[in-house]
């Protein structure tokens, strides 16, 4: 096991202290920042967007998972993930949500850093840690301590 799972590079992969946005904007936003960190085709957003009418992508905690419909495979370069962070919150389908963290994933990949966060999410006094992280930095940490602490997932 590594000794962190994420590393100074994924500060790229997080927006942080976005204004608030609608639902759709959120999701938009956290489809951009797959496709400038080279994980996704440019237009998969779209698919983000299609995937969100189908089906609501709200997790729990203040934090919503959107990703692409099984079509969309074909555009994912490779698997990861990139966060939105609306300090503010957002409303997504009555819910408050703080963070929109976007999924590329290809057919059988298992994203350690989502289960890393999921994890934390299950932890209640983890979780307020994690809800309310004051950077990116932070908010990488308290990932960090979780995977060298369980290990992965």
């Amino acid at each position: 096991m590594a000794g962190k799972l994420l590393n100074d590079e994924f500060l790229n992969n997080i927006a942080w202290g976005l204004p608030s946005a609608a639902k759709q904007e959120s999701i938009r936003i956290a489809g951009r920042l797959l496709v400038s960190n080279g994980y996704v085709r440019p237009g998969y957003e779209d698919s983000m967007l299609e995937r969100e009418l189908e089906h609501n992508t709200y997790l729990g905690f203040g934090v919503a998972i959107p990703h692409g419909t099984e079509n969309s495979l074909s555009q994912v370069l490779r698997s990861g993930i990139c966060i939105a962070h609306f300090p503010e919150g957002i409303d997504y389908n009555g819910e408050t949500v703080f963070y929109v963290i976007g999924i590329a994933c290809k057919e059988d990949d298992t994203i350690q850093e989502l289960m890393q966060i999921t994890d934390i999410l299950c932890k209640p006094e983890e979780c307020e840690k994690l809800l309310s992280a004051a950077s990116k930095e932070e908010f990488i940490e308290i990932i960090n301590e979780n995977y060298l602490k369980e290990g992965e997932l």
